[in-house]
C-alpha cells in the first residue's frame, strides 16, 4: 500500500505555470528542491509534503486550476459550489449545477453524462489550448468530482472503470492506490464509470456534511483519504520497533488481539498485505537515509535489517529500478 507519492507527480503540479517559471523555480528552492530531483526515479515524497506544496502552488498563484486554464479562478470557487450544491438530488442536478457554476468562470471545460448498457459515465470535456501532459488536472477533477459524488450518496464508490486520456507511466501505481486497479490510459477522452444501480440513488448530503468534507483538505489533492486502520496499525508498530528489527507478521497480529488469519483477511480488505506495507516502509526509509551523503551503503543496509548489503541492492533495484548509488548520485546531482 503507497504511504508516499512519486516526486515527478509535482512536476505534474507545476506543469500549468513551467517547471522553469520564477515562481515554480522560488517555490523548489524554498523545498529544497532542484528540477533534477523532480525526475529522479524512485524519489517520494510524504503525503503531508504533497499536499503542502500543491496549497503552496494554489496560494502564491492565487488560482484553484494552478495555471492550467487560460485565466486563473478565485480559490474559494470549489466550496462556493459545492455548499450551493446542498439542493441537488440527483448526478445529472448536480452537473447541471456544475456545469451553469464554473460557466461563469471558464469556457474551457464541462462534464458530459453518459448512459449506455447499465452504466453512467461522467466524462469530463475539456478543451487542450497548451502544449501540456494536464495529468495533475485530470486526476484532480476526476478524483474531486468522485470525491464529491461519494459525500452526496453517503458511501465510498467504486468506479467500474476510470479513463486517462494521457498515456500510462511508471510512476502511475500512484493512481491505482487511489481508484482501484480498473485504470485505462491513452483514451480518447477522461471518464469515471459507474454502474447505473450505484449512482441512481437520492443525493442527501447537508450543509454540514458539505462542510466538514471541504476541511478535508486531502480531497483536494491526489491523496487517499480512506481510513484504513489495520495498515495504519501496521505501518506505525513497524515504525515503533524498527531499531530492535522488523516485527512478524504474527508479532503484529498479537499486538492488535487478533489471530494471524484474521489479520491477514483485515489487511487484504483494505487492499493491502504485511509483506506490501513492510517493502513500502523499507523503500521510504531507505530514499529518505539515501540522501545524507554521509551515510555508508552499508551502514543504511544495517539500518534497514538487511543481511547483506547485496540484498539491500536487490530490494533496492526492485523499488525503484536504480540502485542505491544510482539513485543518490541523481538525487545529489547539481
Amino acid at each position: 500500500m503507497t504511504q508516499t507519492i512519486p516526486m515527478p507527480f509535482l512536476g505534474d503540479v507545476l506543469e500549468g505555470i513551467g517547471v522553469r517559471s520564477p515562481v515554480a523555480q522560488r517555490l523548489l528552492s524554498e523545498w529544497q528542491l532542484t528540477d533534477r530531483q523532480l525526475t529522479v526515479s524512485g524519489h517520494r515524497v510524504s503525503k503531508l509534503e504533497y499536499s503542502g506544496f500543491v496549497k503552496r502552488v494554489m496560494f502564491e498563484t492565487e488560482d484553484l486550476f494552478l495555471g492550467f486554464l487560460d485565466k486563473p479562478l478565485p480559490r474559494r470557487a470549489f466550496g462556493v459550489f459545492a455548499m450551493g450544491a446542498v439542493g441537488c438530488r440527483s448526478l445529472r442536478a448536480l452537473v447541471d449545477y456544475g456545469n451553469l457554476y464554473f460557466s461563469m468562470f471558464t469556457d474551457q471545460f464541462h462534464w458530459e453524462i453518459v448512459r449506455q448498457a447499465g452504466t453512467v459515465a461522467l466524462v469530463l470535456k475539456f478543451d487542450e489550448r497548451r502544449n501540456l501532459s494536464y495529468r495533475f488536472i485530470y486526476q484532480s477533477m476526476l478524483l474531486i468530482w468522485l470525491r464529491l459524488i461519494s459525500w452526496f450518496i453517503g458511501e465510498e464508490l467504486k468506479p467500474r472503470i476510470l479513463a486517462f486520456r494521457f498515456p500510462e507511466q511508471s510512476i502511475d501505481s500512484h493512481l491505482r492506490y487511489l481508484f482501484g486497479e480498473r485504470l485505462t490510459f491513452s483514451a480518447d477522452d477522461n471518464r469515471i464509470v459507474f454502474d447505473e444501480a450505484a449512482i441512481d440513488v437520492p443525493f442527501s448530503a447537508t450543509q454540514d456534511e458539505v462542510l466538514r468534507m471541504l476541511k478535508d483538505n486531502h480531497n483536494m489533492m491526489l491523496v487517499r483519504n480512506t481510513a484504513e486502520p489495520f495498515t495504519r496499525q501496521t505501518r506505525r508498530l513497524l515504525v515503533l520497533h524498527r531499531e530492535t528489527g522488523w516485527l512478524k507478521q504474527a508479532d503484529i497480529a498479537h499486538s492488535l488481539g487478533l489471530s494471524e488469519n484474521l489479520y491477514w483477511r483485515k489487511l487484504k480488505k483494505e487492499g493491502a498485505t504485511y509483506s506490501g506495507i513492510l517493502g513500502n516502509l523499507k523503500r521510504d526509509f531507505a530514499l529518505r537515509l539515501l540522501a545524507d551523503p554521509n551515510l555508508a551503503m552499508e551502514a543504511i543496509a544495517q539500518q534497514l535489517h538487511f543481511s547483506e548489503l547485496s540484498a539491500f541492492n536487490k530490494a533496492f533495484r526492485k523499488w525503484t529500478g536504480s540502485t542505491p548509488g544510482q539513485y543518490r548520485t541523481q538525487l545529489l546531482a547539481d
